[in-house]
């Protein structure tokens, strides 16, 4: 049965459910020979320490330092390294996703490694969050904790709570601060989630610290001096509603990606071939989500540590007409990469950022550029075949003429500790004697 509160508005019910040291964990999968040992996970070549199990943290090995800092410890205290293995670790999300939605009649998948679930029409949701645990673990081997609250800052917040404190076994509830701050008043009001570090900074101006010396600030103050922001993650700790659950995923409004080179790249054609999937992977991203692009921004970089003069080239163009089509995009985006580009630099990293997203029934064309329903039509047809084509035999399996890289060396990225693709490549499942 539905809660009604003391004004006879629904008590909603939201849970959190999050991966506890998510790529670590994945790692850990199809190793068991590592479940209580430490293990960390690094960024994009190898560069920092980006994921942890309990284990490594312990040691003190904290996110965001660089591998080599830290390479001392790991061999002193023989911690397992691996590269990251973002096929790997999207796979298992999608497993563990597919578990939590038979368990809400919505859910709002926050990151790769979290969920928000509409447990408002739930009875015994304690009971249904340990069930959610147990079944996880059972058939992905990922340990996940879950928070339970009458707002979604009450969920995160309670989440906290259930992966750091043993009394709850992995799942917490709470209904209101007043009620529950006997567990959560001491914490640091930089748990909250929504307080970042200037608001944190700004908050220990006025000697406040903990949560409990958060909620005992007058309302009117948080609203005059950290404006709505702060004040809506202050009602919703009183159990008052202010973020809406949206199962929907909104549309990105920019799309981009970048790439740090394994090896220095000054070679024109070599650096065309590699920006030429850098577009067709954004256009995928737009195709996906039925939009299109009216601005496309290109950027390169050299190392400003090897070079005596480091350079950074970007810019940028505004289309006639938005565009989800590759090839289009290729045809624009290339002489943009032209006119930043200088052979005397040894580039070091390349990105594309594309903005201005519409989408792509509002696709209005030009005069000049007119061209007829028949040829629009065939255009996303074929588009829709690549996209189906790719994501059905593997990524690249068919591509524009100008991405083919007969030497990817420059593009691949440095990755020496790569576990294998257990749930993604026919001939690296794991083999059981």
């Amino acid at each position: 049965m539905t809660k009604v509160d003391t004004l006879g508005r629904t008590q909603h019910k939201y849970a959190l459910v999050d991966c506890n040291s998510f790529y670590a964990s994945c790692e850990k999968v199809f190793r068991p020979d590592l479940s209580h040992l430490p293990v960390v996970v690094l960024s994009n070549n190898d560069g920092c320490v980006v994921a942890g199990s309990k284990e490594a943290k312990k040691l003190g090995l904290k996110m965001g330092t660089p591998f080599f800092k830290v390479k001392n410890i790991i061999h002193k205290h023989q911690v397992s390294v691996f590269s990251s293995n973002y096929a790997l670790y999207a796979s298992l999300s999608k497993r563990v996703m597919s578990i939590l939605k038979e368990y809400a009649h919505a859910i709002e998948v926050y990151s790769i490694d979290e969920a928000f679930l509409d447990l408002t029409a739930t009875e015994n949701s304690e009971e249904i969050g340990q069930l959610i645990r147990h079944r996880i673990w059972e058939e992905t081997g990922i340990p996940v904790a879950v928070g339970i609250g009458t707002t979604k800052t009450l969920a995160k917040l309670a989440n906290h709570v259930a992966k750091k404190d043993d009394r709850f076994n992995g799942v917490c509830e709470f209904e209101n601060y007043y009620k529950d701050k006997q567990y959560i008043a001491h914490w640091s009001v930089d748990e909250l989630w929504g307080i970042g570090r200037q608001h944190t900074l700004s908050l220990k101006e006025y000697n406040v610290r903990t949560i409990g010396s958060f909620m005992d600030l007058p309302e009117g103050k948080i609203k005059n001096q950290w404006h709505i922001p702060v004040w809506r993650i202050y009602k919703e700790l009183q159990g008052v509603r202010c973020n809406e659950f949206s199962a929907k995923v909104a549309a990105k409004k920019g799309i981009g990606t970048a790439r740090t080179f394994s090896k220095p790249v000054n070679d024109w054609d070599k650096l065309k071939e590699i920006f030429s999937g850098f577009v067709a992977l954004v256009a995928e991203k737009l195709r996906k989500q039925n939009s299109c692009t009216q601005r496309i921004s290109v950027f390169v970089s050299t190392d400003k540590h090897r070079e005596q003069h480091p350079y950074y080239g970007s810019k940028s163009i505004k289309l006639d007409i938005p565009t989800d089509d590759t090839a289009l995009l290729i045809k624009v985006a290339i002489p943009l990469l032209k006119s930043i580009f200088f052979e005397k630099h040894n580039y070091k990293k390349a990105g594309i950022y594309i903005m201005d997203i519409t989408p792509n029934y509002s696709r209005q064309l030009s005069i000049e550029n007119y061209c007829s329903e028949e040829i629009l039509t065939r255009r996303s047809k074929l588009l829709d075949t690549l996209d189906k084509l790719n994501r059905k035999m593997g990524k690249n399996t068919v591509v524009f003429g100008s991405q083919r890289i007969e030497s990817r060396n420059a593009f691949d990225m440095k990755q020496e500790h790569k576990s294998a693709g257990f749930t993604t490549k026919i001939d690296e499942l794991l083999s059981v004697r």
